[in-house]
């Protein structure tokens, strides 16, 4: 499709969203924008696009409030992992596209331009792509929605989404809040050292409008360790967000979101240490590394630092027409990715005789997106949404080399070249839910996405040197389903939908780029959601996906170069089936509990050979543990005059994970628990927090990556990367609102 035709198609999406009114019945004022809780202590999401108890809503949802994240310092996206267990991110690096990990096992870990997350992350309704924010703060919900969610959420949905919804401005009152977290390494046991500061102001400016504006720092220090130096790693991020809402009419709501961030790290950050060797382990012993589970340290006298910087803009405009509401989003975001210009030894190992020094990479990325979307009031026989997404995703990444030295000889290498990579994407969407009698309805819904992939390779200069490789797909996803209300505070739902994701282009060292195709599941779910106690919510659900081309990823190590080639290949008949049930809210006053467990069985097919040539058909897909169970709750009690006190304990559970689609054991990490929790004193007004704070209490391993062949011999050499998560820490939280 040209340009013109796309024009030609988003104008008439445009002009059917605004003729749509003409053909529909009189209906009553459209519901009001989503709060954490309605007045009956209801939780209220906005997972269908519009506000609604999340009881009515026939997704499986797993809902996490401010005071919930709070308590469990969720301060970024990988932290997340701890408040769903359907949800796992893994924080190595590149290998979360988009940020947003995977949902019941099936999610996307890649190096490939131009892919995308099967797992969208949607930040106050805007789409973030590969340009996805970091860190949390200011964040009042948090919903993750398991299964395909095309049809009313643009880009990267065909897994789920993480529906990030932060605070808006208030308006009549100025209120200022600052909140820490911090910890230094060697104290009362910590690992690493971590100091996260935040701060929020609101102010009105005048009586229908208010700004909010958010800053914050992460300052962490570790967990690695270069023995050599005796520093610790540095990864700090700062950042900030303005936020402006206006009512200029009774009819007209503009919302302003400016964000941005920018990090900084040394040697890698959270990257490659030695887990296992039998080959060097004199070699690493002469400069003080062990290897072992839980090795951070590494040995090197070379020092470079990367940023990556990146922020975003977005204008949201809700124009209310008796009784519809339009609402358009305009929105950019970017990130660039700047290595220092030194190339850096991935083994990070002075007295190691095979040195891979990779070249620094330079990755600039933009993304712009339109959504024009109506919708009808709530409460009718018919309630629909339907509307028009484009977007337009393109990203440069300059030359990438290896140099390496084998036991003293020099040994060549093929290098990456540099390339454009442009995906553009234009949609139309909607989706209706027709209230057949009091009880019973049935929900239907469609996506139409024409999607245009291609990639330029380029010498350094930005000069082309090779044709296009293009992919263009026009793929119809849907939903349909019913929900019944079996009671006032219970109902039940079935669902099958199909969703879509686009394809990819590899691009290897000694090969011409190719078509990963597009990834397309279809998805069944019974699920049932009830109100227990005040507004303990439970939700349970069963469901079944099958995946067609499921998008992979494996990665070896060249056994000449010693450097590691990750292919990525489409895979038929991946599955993923089981069973969930989560339980979130407050049981009562003063005693929050958030609850879930999963056992999500997602398997590669039948005969499936894995990179070590072992059948491994039926097995568990790599970054999927089969169960996982988690646990968080604050009981909190009066101890004195307006104080009360409050313990706050969590918990994740998972079985054992596997890192590589193989059969090696060594690239496996079993069966574990990690704990923390928080104890304190708080205000009764709640205006000031004093507590102590413990992650990962008992100081479990759990690596984000492992890589076997680290250089070679199987799982005689292993690799390691280990973050944050994977180490102890103690320290002091404050929270004061003024």
């Amino acid at each position: 499709m040209n340009l013109r035709h796309r024009t030609a198609l988003l104008t008439g999406l445009s002009l059917a969203v605004l003729t749509t009114p003409a053909l529909a019945q009189t209906a009553a004022p459209a519901a009001p924008q989503a709060t954490d809780a309605a007045s009956d202590g209801a939780i209220v999401v906005t997972a269908q696009r519009r506000a609604e108890k999340v009881t009515e809503v026939p997704i499986s949802i797993t809902v996490a409030d401010a005071s919930q994240l709070e308590r469990q310092q969720v301060n970024t996206v990988n932290d997340l992992n701890r408040i769903a267990p359907s949800l796992e991110i893994q924080s190595a690096p590149g290998q979360n596209t988009g940020g947003g990990g995977a949902i019941r096992g099936i999610g996307t870990q890649t190096f490939s331009p131009g892919a995308v997350a099967s797992v969208g992350v949607v930040v106050d309704q805007v789409s973030q792509g590969n340009a996805n924010i970091s860190d949390l703060f200011d964040v009042a919900r948090i919903e993750v929605l398991k299964g395909p969610q095309g049809t009313l959420f643009g880009l990267t949905t065909s897994a789920g989404v993480i529906n990030i919804t932060t605070n808006k401005p208030e308006f009549g009152k100025v209120s200022v809040r600052m909140r820490t977290e911090l910890s230094a390494a060697g104290f009362a046991g910590s690992q690493s050292g971590n100091q996260v500061v935040q701060g929020v102001a609101n102010v009105p400016i005048a009586d229908n409008a208010a700004i909010r504006v958010a800053g914050y720092a992460n300052l962490r220090q570790g967990p690695d360790y270069n023995v050599t130096t005796g520093k610790y790693d540095k990864n700090e991020t700062m950042g900030g967000r303005a936020h402006l809402l206006w009512e200029p009419t009774d009819k007209l709501t503009v919302n302003l979101i400016g964000d941005y961030s920018d990090t900084r790290t040394t040697n890698g950050g959270n990257f490659f240490t030695f887990l296992h060797s039998e080959t060097f382990a004199d070699a690493l012993a002469a400069c003080g590394v062990t290897p072992g589970t839980g090795n951070r340290n590494y040995c090197t006298s070379e020092q470079y630092t990367d940023r990556t910087y990146g922020g975003g803009a977005s204008l949201q405009l809700d124009y209310q027409f008796e009784p519809f509401t339009l609402t358009s989003i305009s929105a950019y975001r970017g990130s660039h990715e700047q290595g220092s210009g030194v190339a850096y030894n991935v083994f990070r190992a002075d007295t190691l005789p095979v040195n891979v020094h990779n070249s620094y990479v330079d990755r600039p990325l933009d993304l712009v997106t339109q959504e024009v979307r109506l919708s009808s009031p709530a409460n009718q026989t018919v309630e629909y949404t339907v509307g028009g997404f484009y977007s337009r995703q393109i990203q440069h990444r300059g030359q990438e080399g290896a140099t390496v030295v084998l036991f003293g000889q020099s040994v060549p290498s093929t290098p990456v070249n540099a390339y454009r990579v442009s995906d553009e994407s234009i949609a139309a969407f909607g989706q209706m839910t027709v209230h057949v009698n009091d009880k019973l309805r049935l929900i239907a819904g469609g996506r139409y996405t024409d999607d245009v992939l291609s990639l330029q390779l380029q010498n350094d200069a930005g000069t082309a040197i090779a044709s296009t490789t293009r992919l263009h797909m026009g793929k119809v996803s849907w939903k349909g389903g019913v929900q019944y209300d079996i009671d006032p505070r219970t109902m039940a739902y079935a669902t099958v939908a199909r969703g879509f994701k686009g394809g990819q282009i590899a691009t290897p060292s000694d090969a011409d780029p190719y078509i990963v195709l597009p990834e397309i599941p279809t998805s069944y779910e019974l699920g049932f959601k009830t109100t227990l106690f005040r507004s303990w919510v439970l939700d349970a659900s069963l469901f079944y996906q099958k995946i067609q081309n499921f998008q992979a990823q494996q990665c070896t190590v060249d056994k000449v170069t010693t450097v590691i080639s990750c292919v990525q290949t489409n895979i038929d008949g991946v599955k993923s089936r089981g069973a969930e049930i989560n339980l979130f809210g407050k049981i009562n006053r003063d005693l929050s509990l958030n609850t879930g467990f999963i056992w999500s069985k997602a398997t590669y097919p039948k005969g499936y050979i894995g990179t070590d040539g072992s059948d491994i058909g039926g097995t568990q897909l790599a970054y999927a543990p089969e169960f996982k169970f988690t646990a968080a709750g604050e009981y909190s009690h009066d101890v004195g005059h307006d104080l009360k006190g409050f313990l706050a304990v969590d918990g994740v559970w998972k079985s054992r994970l596997r890192y590589e689609a193989n059969s090696y054991a060594g690239s496996t990490f079993g069966p574990h628990w990690i704990t923390g929790g928080r104890i304190g004193v708080r205000t009764a007004d709640e205006r000031f927090t004093l507590a102590v704070f413990a992650r990962n209490l008992f100081n479990v391993h759990e690596p984000s990556l492992i890589q076997t062949s680290f250089p070679f011999g199987a799982e005689a050499n292993t690799g390691a990367i280990y973050g944050p998560q994977s180490f102890r820490s103690v320290g002091l939280s404050l929270d004061g609102k003024f």
